[in-house]
């Protein structure tokens, strides 16, 4: 390698590692700012000490100029003859003083702007340095908050802790009476839960429930079922009919031992003629069947046997039992005393809550007896009504 190139990579090695890209921590950019602070204040102090020396060496210059003029002044009362050359010389004396004064002067001013201006800049350097160290922890606070807005929170596979249910901020309320407003809620927070995690457990929180249409039913079912993430059921009072039915059937169904499920055959209003009445029937009976038998199934009997047992328990069919009965007869899969939610406080992560028994707001005045009669909604082609409440007289339209 020849010397020239020697020198070119003894002369690049500096600004190579000058440019090269290093990261600074906040420590390291805090030190190089009171560096910068410091060094702009060793400045100021050595212009100002320049200062004062500009100002001894002008009073100096005074004096000496003070002294040749009396000197000349002496000289001249004591040579009349050379009077003439005296006074070109105090004038040439006294000239050079005004010179030395007025470039005394000129150099003061030049110093003082020199110090004004170190001490601008030094005002500027530490200023800057606020604004760069301000900006950087401001950037470092978003990359933390980045991290933080993106970890995953952690949730336990099995919600059943030393007895204690532990209910997570992935609950879905659903109460009153089911309907197609209702599982559309409930099948649209069971989508929007897989998309965030497809293994955590996600709850359907029953608060009190009648019932409601079949076939909103069995659309909450089928996104049960279909869900990736475990979807479990906990009913805190009371689930009836359709919401019993959905309890049953899910993975995992928890209640308090005084917690009321409620099971019977679904009810059909029927209209028409003969054939029509027997045409409707049918459909029906295939809808509940279909359902049904899986509730068989999942309890261990048959669909005969099950309704046989209905009006065994009860007369009109309308089976009722607390939850820790429905624990043994495998219509839910856990008693638990106590449950604890362990919900976050997050704004986008749970919708609006559809809560009240008769959302629509049908009600057609009260019966003889003193129950409420309410007028439900028209249901969709081929829907049944699989709901009870004895405080309230259903009257269909």
């Amino acid at each position: 390698m020849s010397r020239l190139a020697y020198v070119f990579l003894f002369l690049a090695a500096p600004l190579m590692a000058q440019y090269s890209p290093v990261k600074k921590t906040p420590e390291v950019i805090k030190a190089e700012i009171e560096t910068d602070v410091i060094r702009a204040r060793l400045d100021l102090a050595a212009s100002q000490r320049k200062l004062a020396a500009l100002n001894q060496t002008l009073e100096l210059r005074k004096l000496e100029a003070e002294a040749a003029l009396r000197a000349a002044r002496a000289d001249a009362a004591a040579a009349p003859i050379e009077a003439e050359q005296s006074k070109l010389r105090i004038e040439a004396a006294l000239a050079a003083a005004q010179a030395a004064v007025a470039s005394a002067d000129k150099d003061r001013a030049r110093a003082e702007l020199e110090v004004q201006a170190r001490l601008a800049a030094a005002e500027v350097s530490v200023e800057y340095a606020k604004v760069s160290s301000v900006a950087t922890i401001a950037r470092l606070e978003q990359k933390v908050a980045d991290i933080a807005s993106g970890a995953k929170f952690t949730y336990p596979k099995d919600p059943l802790i030393d007895g204690v249910l532990h209910i997570s901020d992935r609950r879905i309320p659903f109460n009153g009476r089911v309907d197609d407003k209702l599982a559309q809620f409930v099948c649209g927070r069971i989508a929007f839960y897989n998309a965030l995690d497809s293994e955590a457990p996600i709850f359907i929180v029953i608060d009190r429930s009648p019932g409601g249409s079949v076939m909103s039913g069995y659309m909450m079912l089928q996104a049960m079922e279909t869900s990736k993430a475990p979807v479990y059921v906990v009913v805190k009072g009371y689930a009836a009919s359709m919401a019993a039915i959905v309890t049953t059937l899910a993975k995992r169904s928890f209640v308090y031992p005084n917690t009321i499920v409620l099971h019977h055959q679904a009810s059909v209003g029927l209209s028409g003629n003969v054939t029509q009445l027997k045409e409707q029937l049918k459909w029906s009976k295939v809808w509940c069947e279909r359902i049904f038998v899986k509730v068989a199934a999942r309890i261990g009997t048959n669909v005969d046997d099950f309704v046989a047992q209905m009006y065994k328990g009860t007369s009109t069919g309308d089976w009722k039992i607390l939850g820790d009965e429905a624990g043994r007869r495998k219509w839910v899969t856990d008693v638990v005393d106590r449950m604890a939610e362990d919900s976050l406080t997050v704004a986008t992560a749970v919708p609006p809550v559809v809560a009240e028994p008769n959302p629509d707001g049908f009600n057609a005045g009260k019966t003889q007896d003193g129950r409420a009669r309410q007028a439900l909604p028209p249901l969709g082609p081929c829907d049944i009504w699989w709901m009870y409440d004895p405080t309230v007289e259903f009257v269909l339209r």
